[in-house]
């Protein structure tokens, strides 16, 4: 059965639009939890940490990636800059020889003259030369010999002292002597003696050598 109160309001009318009543237990309902809220702040705070972490990383490896190619291609440069410095220590190492070579072949350029020089310079009229050549030393130093023929010992020892004597020269030695029989007379006198001796080349002293200095660009 339907019951209208026209009395209740004053006899105003009625507003009909809906209220809308919480009661006291939907209130408690859908009030905020503190353990809820925490947990949603420990989620997200983790998701932003790990977010950091994963964007902190891959800038990481970016940086790290850059430096390795950097890194390797300074040692592709560094291999080859190593490899031409090689060249050219093996270069200059082969030069460096040659130089010692033409030098050692320069400062023995007037050497058989002079001792040519020397050794004709001091023979005897009595004596002549059948030999004269290097040999080679046991020490690696240079040495030479001279072969040839005299009429007696008072020529060869006269030569002997003359080479002695001599500036360019040292360590004169005989090797050997040999009587060679070649007179028909009794007394011998046609006999020839044949000797070896050694010797090695000598520097002289500063004083002894005439220098003679020539300006730059002269022709000799």
């Amino acid at each position: 059965m339907l019951e209208i109160d026209l009395l209740r309001g004053g006899g105003k009318p009625q507003d009909r639009r809906p209220r809308l009543t919480l009661s006291r237990t939907s209130v408690e309902r859908f009030s905020p939890d503190p353990w809820t809220i925490g947990s949603g702040l420990t989620i997200l705070a983790s998701l932003g940490l790990a977010l950091y972490l994963f964007l902190s990383v891959r800038g990481r490896e970016s940086a790290v990636k850059e430096a390795l190619d950097a890194a390797l291609a300074d040692s592709v440069r560094n291999a080859a800059l190593i490899e031409r410095m090689r060249a050219l220590e093996t270069r200059r190492d082969s030069i460096a020889a040659r130089v010692a070579a033409i030098r050692q072949i320069d400062a023995r350029r007037y050497l058989w003259p002079r001792i040519m020089d020397e050794v004709a310079g001091v023979l005897p009229g009595e004596a002549w030369l059948t030999g004269l050549r290097q040999v080679a030393p046991s020490d690696g130093g240079m040495r030479f010999q001279v072969e040839g023929m005299t009429r007696g010992n008072v020529s060869l020892t006269r030569f002997w002292d003359g080479l002695e004597a001599s500036p360019f020269i040292r360590n004169v030695r005989l090797v050997s002597t040999e009587h060679v029989a070649v007179g028909s007379g009794d007394d011998g006198s046609g006999d020839l003696h044949h000797f070896v001796l050694r010797a090695e080349p000598e520097d002289p002293p500063p004083a002894m050598l005439n220098l003679v200095s020539f300006p730059a660009g002269a022709r000799q």
